[in-house]
């Protein structure tokens, strides 16, 4: 995703906050979120930590608060597991955070430089059961199952407590993508910090009320009212009346006329005629300008929320996102990840080189070849995305080079994605785990010491000629510096005609270089060829997949964790 120039990675929540719609994916091709993310709660400055996170409690109806105690989660994804691997169950207690977060540390005190990780909201820490208080955490430190301590202040062992029923719900570790997404489909869509009543829903979203002289909105989002609307209507909705000085004066006659229109107040971005094309124009910030008791932001078409749940008020359907913010279901378009993956590497039967058909087209053809002649005919033909097992043998016929397949088939290089990993990075251990990224081939493979285990396509950096639109993934070797099951990822755009973009809980992101990322990415699925901002792209099952094969591990209930030196990073090596 995107690069930034800063070189930092953190950014406060809403202070910076990507997309398009009509197709679940294509639409997105010409528009690549960043890779800047916003910092959970407590990141790194003390317990409060760095800008606070704008989270909404909204008061929502009866039917969709939890009825009953609240349990622990019925399965997690521990550190260095895979999902739905068993772990002994623990006996209890636990630690539910009710805060927005809740910062796990090396010591019993809120120091920045001794976090070891975080839990999101409703997360289940298991705990040992007597805190120790101190000045600064009044309810006692309670030792984490597996290492460090969280602040009781930031939680609650009563299973019934109502901020416990009332908690977010937890990432799904077991489904294509941890969330349901969905996407915004017009501009100026609001993000409320309370469900609204009737009479606040026309007030913040004009367009639904159909007699101010504007029966149908536009597909931009604007809203328009008729010159002419008159109170005296005879249903009594019209909301806008012109005085007739008022219309003498914008055709430029009468006293008024020398001032026409400057009693017009300048109309809102997404309300422009004019909206669609000057959106490039729009920064994150003027989205929340007119934010107020009731109101938290609005949204920029194309932008990704993270549902927490869906409900039915006021004859409309609703999402609650997982920042505690309530939405208008009816302005979204839902979207799912794509399911394509890599391929797990045994040794014997599935080696490297593995090889993926790729790109627009549906399918791609294979080739049977004369050995002696090197006469080419058709032989058959695979779907786009498939794997193909290699001999690693190559040859040119024609001027067109070809791999041949396992099975004596070949196919044409330029329709397929090779791996070829680089050399081992030095001082590799035995069977330490380690990430290879071709950028020239847009592959990555996983590696225990020498051995591949697993294989697939990525997405990496578009490159340009124009400095401000060169978004390449750079070359080096890194160590992973933290890791987050969800993070939200947004920002301005960078160049001229750039657009604003904001994706809520982006899937499994691995930050190993400044703001640079392996993550997963559901906005489009055209991997094998060059999409983001800078970050490598992966499917969501691929990501997830790398995602609790590196280190640092991943604690029991734990959201997102950093490396430290007793617990370093996997390495990232990133070549052409």
């Amino acid at each position: 995703m995107q690069k930034t120039r800063s070189g930092g990675s953190r950014l406060p929540a809403f202070g910076r906050t990507g997309g398009r719609v009509l197709t679940p994916w294509l639409g997105l091709l010409a528009l690549v979120p960043g890779c800047r993310h916003e910092p959970p709660p407590g990141e790194r400055t003390g317990e409060g930590g760095g800008a606070p996170i704008v989270v909404g409690q909204p008061t929502l109806p009866p039917g969709l608060q939890a009825k009953g105690g609240a349990s622990p989660p019925a399965s997690a994804a521990p550190g260095g597991a895979a999902p739905g691997a068993a772990q002994p169950k623990h006996p209890g207690p636990w630690l539910v955070v009710t805060a927005p977060a809740g910062a796990v540390y090396s010591v019993r005190e809120f120091e920045k430089e001794k976090k070891l990780g975080y839990v999101k909201n409703g997360g289940h820490v298991p705990v040992k059961p007597t805190p120790v208080p101190t000045k600064s955490c009044t309810a006692g430190w309670y030792d984490v199952i597996g290492g460090g301590y969280i602040c009781g202040n930031l939680g609650t062992t009563d299973l019934e407590h109502p901020q416990v029923k009332f908690a977010l719900r937890q990432p799904d570790l077991e489904s294509v993508l941890p969330y349901q997404y969905a996407r915004n489909a017009k501009n100026g869509t609001p993000l409320y910090k309370s469900v609204p009543s009737r009479e606040q829903m026309l007030e913040y979203e004009p367009y639904l009320d159909k007699h101010n002289g504007n029966d149908s909105e536009p597909a931009n989002g604007t809203t328009t009212r008729s010159a002419n609307a008159g109170s005296s209507a005879p249903d009594g909705g019209a909301s806008e009346w012109i005085p007739l000085e008022r219309l003498l004066a914008d055709a430029g006659i009468g006293p008024l006329a020398g001032d026409a229109g400057a009693s017009e107040p300048e109309r809102p971005w997404w309300q422009r005629d004019d909206a669609s094309e000057r959106l490039h124009e729009v920064k994150l910030a003027e989205l929340s300008a007119d934010a107020d008791d009731v109101l938290a932001k609005r949204l920029v078409s194309g932008f990704y929320i993270a549902i927490d749940k869906t409900f039915n008020w006021n004859g409309r359907a609703w999402y609650k996102t997982t920042k505690g913010l309530v939405a208008p279901a009816d302005r979204f378009w839902q979207t799912a990840g794509a399911k394509f993956q890599g391929i797990e590497i045994d040794g014997n039967n599935t080696k490297l080189p593995i090889g993926w058909t790729y790109g627009g087209r549906k399918t791609a053809p294979l080739y049977e070849i004369d050995a002696d002649s090197k006469k080419v005919k058709p032989a058959e033909s695979v779907d786009v995305f498939s794997a193909l097992k290699l001999t690693g043998r190559e040859l040119d016929s024609g001027g067109t080079r070809y791999a041949e397949t396992r099975d004596q088939k070949w196919v044409k290089l330029i329709h397929v994605r090779v791996t070829r990993p680089g050399p081992p990075p030095q001082g590799l251990g035995p069977n330490e785990r380690w990430v290879d990224v071709n950028l020239k081939e847009q592959t990555l493979v996983l590696f225990e010491g020498t051995r591949p285990v697993y294989a697939t396509l990525v997405s990496t950096g578009k490159e340009s000629k124009i400095e401000d639109k060169d978004h390449r993934t750079p070359s080096g070797e890194w160590r992973i510096r933290e890791k987050h099951i969800t993070t939200t990822m947004d920002g301005d755009g960078t160049a001229a005609g750039d657009l604003p973009y904001s994706i809520e809980d982006v899937p499994y992101v691995v930050y190993f270089n400044r703001s640079y990322a392996l993550h997963g990415a559901f906005w489009h699925r055209n991997f094998g060829v060059q999409m983001s901002h800078g970050c490598v792209n992966l499917a969501p099952l691929d990501a997830r997949r790398v995602f609790f094969f590196t280190d640092p591990p991943l604690p029991e209930a734990w959201h997102g964790a950093w490396a430290t030196p007793e617990r370093p990073g996997s390495r990232v090596v990133i070549h052409e």
